[in-house]
């Protein structure tokens, strides 16, 4: 069997470039318009290595046998731990590429240090939060992607 390999080589999915979103209100250019967000499609590949970040396993140990690790069946017995909202900012501030959300400048307008804090800190009105987190989803492939006029439709509202 003769196998077209061409038809696998997209150059999409080598290169995955940035998507643009409508902004919010809360921030508008001179004109009044709001400055639409730019976000970076993260690969499958980029996103597992930022959630393995957040994954922890820890040996479950015995306080009063001198701290010896807890055998159960013959195993190990191990706690595993992720914290999905800790990954979940790392991924929304690798993707956003407007605004750039670990950028120095914008960091210390809003006297932050932790560039995980800048999402939550930025995106202060829990609206605001849930629709550009909504749009990482979106780009990065995590969810559905909204028809465009639902999109502009859910911001006037």
């Amino acid at each position: 069997m003769d196998m077209n390999l061409k038809a696998f080589m997209k150059a999409e999915l080598r290169e995955r470039g940035t998507v643009e979103f409508p902004g919010v209100p809360t921030f508008t250019d001179e004109k009044g318009n709001p400055v639409p967000f730019i976000i970076k499609q993260l690969s499958m590949k980029e996103i597992k290595e930022i959630r393995n970040l957040y994954k922890t396993t820890e040996v479950f140990r015995d306080k009063k046998n001198g701290s010896r690790p807890v055998i159960e069946n013959g195993q190990v017995v191990v706690r595993k731990d992720y914290d999905a909202e800790r990954a979940g900012l790392h991924i929304m501030v690798d993707a956003f590429v407007q605004p750039k959300l670990d950028d120095p400048e914008l960091m210390e307008f809003y006297k932050v240090n932790d560039r995980l804090d800048m999402p939550e800190t930025l995106f202060a009105d829990r609206d605001d939060f849930r629709y550009a987190n909504k749009c990482v989803m979106e780009a990065c492939g995590l969810a559905a992607k909204q028809d465009e006029e639902e999109t502009v439709k859910n911001l006037k509202n």
